[in-house]
């Protein structure tokens, strides 16, 4: 089972994130992840890691064979992800997996526009589908959380980090239950939707990124 620290699961979801956004630039120095990891779009927590801390969790992530190393192709040596090697995960499986890493727990509603960014144009329903598949497998990647006040549709999240026995229970009290039904449409913006017009607003922010990158 990986078992990732905050810094190493921030550096593994930028990988993949960087990946299927901005392939040019895929593998990643540490100085293009250091930037990554403390972007102020689409991170929750917003960190402030030093590039030092950056470099020695590579490190560890090299030795744990959960990152490869690339040489070649400039002085700087770059860093691919290997998670979707080690864990077996096909490309809506590591996108979902991705937006967890680099955003923390969220509904199925939430992750549909970040996970479209990532190649994934799921519908809430087709994403609550392959989180229940990641959930369902014999060492659990994600689990159900329990529903904060006023929230009307639980969140998940991922299990490659600590405090994973105690959300797993959770997940499998879910995974009894029938899947979620369609929510009644609505005239009013509720949670999901405000939460949904974010995650266009930060997709869009991420598209402006890349050209500005693109031009310089």
């Amino acid at each position: 089972m990986v078992e990732l620290d905050p810094t190493e699961a921030r550096i593994v979801g930028v990988l993949i994130e960087k990946q299927r956004t901005v392939p040019d630039t895929y593998p990643m120095t540490e100085n293009a992840l250091v930037t990554g990891c403390n972007q102020k779009n689409n991170r929750d927590p917003v960190m402030d890691l030093e590039p030092f801390e950056v470099a020695g969790a590579c490190m560890a992530l090299h030795q744990r064979e959960v990152i490869a190393r690339v040489e070649g192709g400039g002085r700087a040596a770059k860093f691919r992800h290997k998670l979707d090697e080690l864990l077996g995960l096909g490309d809506d499986a590591l996108a979902v997996l991705c937006e967890l890493l680099v955003r923390g727990p969220q509904a199925p509603g939430a992750l549909k526009p970040r996970v479209a960014r990532l190649g994934f144009h799921g519908t809430p329903a087709q994403i609550e589908d392959v989180l229940r598949d990641l959930a369902a497998r014999p060492r659990p990647l994600v689990a159900l959380q329990p529903k904060r006040p006023r929230e009307r549709d639980a969140r998940w999240a991922h299990l490659l980090g600590p405090g994973g026995e105690v959300e797993r229970a959770s997940s499998a009290e879910f995974l009894d239950a029938p899947p979620s039904p369609a929510a009644p449409p609505v005239t009013s913006a509720s949670d999901d939707t405000v939460l949904e017009r974010l995650a266009a607003l930060e997709a869009r922010v991420d598209e402006l990124e890349r050209r500005l990158d693109g031009e310089r």
